[in-house]
């Protein structure tokens, strides 16, 4: 069993890899946003390193049916500031395009 120093560590540690808020990181993983935010705290008077985040893109599984055709034109495009670009075609629920860009 993990002591909570080490399991707060390695949560910290991959928030600091993700790129986002405390708060979207608590969501996402369930934990109380008070109680993160003192480990931060803790970890970053001890003068710990960050881990440099991670570069690139993630992939993100698609079903079949999702694929589109080589004919169809483009609904929407999505342009971050780095310049990279995201395509999308057809009809896409919400979830599917929260997760591009967060």
């Amino acid at each position: 069993m993990k002591t909570e120093t080490k399991k707060m560590r390695e949560l910290y540690d991959q928030w600091q890899t993700q790129g986002i808020s405390k708060q979207a990181f608590c969501n996402r993983n369930g934990i109380g946003y008070h109680k993160f935010n003192y480990w931060v705290k803790k970890f970053r008077r001890k003068n710990v390193a960050p881990v440099e985040p991670t570069r690139g893109f993630s992939q993100i599984p698609v079903q079949k049916r999702d694929l589109i055709e080589q004919n169809q034109q483009v609904l929407a495009a999505i342009t971050f500031p780095s310049g990279s670009r995201i395509e999308l075609f057809g009809s896409l629920d919400a979830s599917f395009i929260k997760k591009l860009i967060l």
